[in-house]
């Protein structure tokens, strides 16, 4: 996640422009693809088609509504802007995906993939690196770089330090590594300079997603620690050498998060980042082998910029930006295709693979009730909501997925019948409040108007009280207001949710407690937020909703529900066999069924993303199964 959550399963955003995704299309000029993407866009051009360079030229610059802050490692926070510069500076995995959707293997870095099924039921994936691969700096990446991908951020080293150390989690011996109960992770080995091997612990297999399950890609342990840091494998697992502490190392890690001199092994690097302007300028990799196809970067300059939702289209039409991505609401859509018709521009659209929503906080307060939780579904009126911010390109969903999504597609007139719509009801809303102990007002009597309150075991009265924390210039927090906040029935059934606006940094912070930054966000604070989830095709929520403690310590469950069932659910979704498909989609049924019902979520909306862009930029393939840094490899551009 990114954090919290596999990184490669989902990014949070601003629950607004950039990097939402949607719903239902409208119709579209011929400036937006209709076909099935193709594994590999096509680089052959039509006669009227600029010829693709030869060589890297040119710049574009990318605005984003939801600002960088700087911390690109996925791995404390899963901003969606930070991770777009993470995954431009970083490459070199076992295994890409293709612009359709399928994971294989990546053979500029692979020169040999064996399986080996175990006795005991687990399955070791053994991987031989080719010669010749390096950082921007000229180190050789060898075998111990993987190695050390899985090694530190599994480590309880980065895990005390309140980052997420999961990038083991499916290998044999992870529990007892990350928590530093044994100083081996022995499934994880170091064969000689240019092989390693992971295995698949068997409670873990089957599962759907094998081959991404065993990727690994290179980290530059060094960048992170020193040169006297190692990792060793005497036969019984890799370990690192005993100067590798957090007391010793906590301070350089903590340099290291912020710092710009990030050591790349993909197709850019960053040159300069402006923290006041939010903007980073990267620079072409001169030393990057390519993608899974052999595909280099022939764009020379990306500058990667913050701008407002109300000025990013006329920042496109000054030429200030080249590119937005992911437009979100229906106003910047149709002002986006009204720049389109004037000439010099053009757009790609596509479903999204995630739901706007609001995320509640479950282990105290209000919204620690399920009561509350519903109640406040039914006050707000989701259909009118997502008409009102999408303007009809897009829709409500009733759990964790997007539209783009094969499983939900397949599934959906079976959930649309057995999952709760939470229609519009102030009468079910109280009711609800009613049921769940909401029946007293401030002095301890029964209720009869202003703000209920609710008697808890130690006697004290608790108010119905919702802290929101939301975004600053977000329409989605606007249209909350006026829809929600103060919308008159919520005052009627006895609610008052306060408004706090905040970056989406701070945001962030307090959603994942993370006291890292400053002891103030390690305090639960407020029960609401909203932003949005994005997935990747592999879709996985195994810690998602964990119930392990020291696991929620470190930051995972951002709802901080405990729901075993739900947890349970969650697992047995990707325990299928990869060729299980209705097997699959069964599981996710009865999970969505569970999460549907708990409700840490309200969605808001899925929606069609919506990209404009210059019409310099060439070859721009963009879709909902890749990131935006994947489509501008296969980029170009023509002044």
């Amino acid at each position: 996640m990114m954090k919290k959550s596999f990184i490669f399963l989902l990014v949070l955003t601003l629950a607004f422009s950039a990097f939402l995704v949607g719903c239902t299309p409208k119709d579209t000029t011929t400036d937006t693809p209709t076909d099935t993407p193709t594994d590999t866009p096509a680089d052959t051009p039509a006669d009227d088609t600029p010829t693709a360079p030869t060589s890297p030229t040119g710049q574009i610059t990318i605005g984003n509504t939801t600002e960088l802050s700087g911390d690109w490692a996925p791995y404390w926070q899963n901003n969606a802007a930070d991770y777009d510069i993470w995954n431009f500076i970083n490459g070199y995995s076992t295994v890409d995906m293709t612009f359709g959707g399928e994971y294989v293997i990546n053979e500029t870095v692979v020169e040999k993939h064996e399986v080996t099924e175990n006795e005991d039921g687990s399955k070791t994936h053994a991987w031989t690196i080719k010669d010749g691969l390096v950082y921007n700096d000229g180190t050789p990446i060898t075998a111990k770089d993987y190695v050390a991908s899985v090694m530190f951020w599994s480590s309880p080293v980065v895990g005390e330090m309140a980052a997420s150390n999961d990038y083991g989690y499916y290998f044999t011996g992870w529990k007892d590594f990350s928590t530093g109960a044994k100083k081996e992770f022995t499934g994880v080995r170091l064969i000689d300079d240019k092989t390693f091997a992971v295995t698949i612990s068997a409670e873990n297999l089957p599962y759907f997603y094998e081959l991404p399950l065993a990727s690994v890609a290179p980290t530059k342990l060094s960048f992170w620690t020193d040169d006297s840091v190692e990792i060793k494998d005497d036969g019984n697992g890799c370990y690192f050498s005993e100067n590798f502490t957090k007391d010793a190392y906590e301070a350089r890690i903590s340099e290291a998060r912020m710092s710009i001199l990030f050591p790349s092994s993909g197709a850019y690097v960053v040159e300069s980042y402006d923290e006041a302007a939010k903007t980073a300028v990267l620079q072409v990799n001169d030393k990057f082998a390519g993608d899974y196809t052999g595909q280099k970067p022939m764009i020379q300059t990306i500058i990667y910029k913050k701008v407002n939702q109300e000025t990013s289209l006329d920042e496109l039409a000054t030429g200030s930006v080249d590119l937005l991505s992911g437009m979100a609401s229906g106003d910047e859509i149709n002002a986006g295709l009204d720049l389109v018709d004037k000439g010099g521009f053009a757009f790609t659209e596509y479903p999204r693979s995630g739901y706007g929503k609001l995320v509640f906080a479950c282990d105290f307060g209000p919204t620690a009730d399920v009561n509350v939780r519903q109640a406040i579904a039914h006050l707000l009126d989701r259909n009118d909501f997502a008409k009102a911010f999408t303007g009809g390109f897009g829709s409500v969903v009733n759990g964790p997925y997007g539209e783009s999504m094969w499983f939900y597609q397949e599934t959906k007139s079976q959930l649309n019948e057995k999952l709760n719509q939470y229609p519009y009801s102030l009468e079910s809303a109280v009711k609800l409040l009613e049921e769940g102990g909401w029946i007293y007002d401030a002095n301890g009597n029964e209720y009869k108007d202003g703000i209920r309150y609710k008697k808890l075991e130690d006697g004290t009265l608790m108010p119905l009280i919702i802290e929101w924390a939301s975004t600053e210039q977000n329409a989605v927090s606007d249209l909350l207001v006026v829809k929600l906040q103060e919308n008159p029935d919520v005052a009627a059934a006895g609610m008052q949710i306060n408004q706090t606006v905040m970056t989406f940094t701070e945001l962030l912070n307090y959603m994942y407690r993370d006291s890292s930054v400053d002891a103030k966000y390690g305090v639960p604070t407020y029960g609401m937020f909203n932003l949005a989830t994005n997935y990747t095709p592999r879709y996985d929520l195994s810690t998602t909703y964990t119930t392990d403690p020291d696991m929620i310590k470190q930051g995972y469950n951002n709802n901080y529900i405990i729901d075993e069932k739900l947890e349970q659910l969650a697992k047995d979704m990707v325990l299928t066999d990869p060729t299980d498909r209705d097997g699959f989609k069964a599981k996710f049924v009865e999970f969505v069924d569970r999460w549907n019902e708990l409700l840490p979520d309200v969605p808001l909306y899925s929606n069609m993303y919506h990209d404009f862009y210059n019409e310099k930029l060439q070859n721009y393939n963009i879709n909902s199964l890749v990131e935006i840094t994947q489509a501008i490899l296969y980029s170009y551009v023509t002044e």
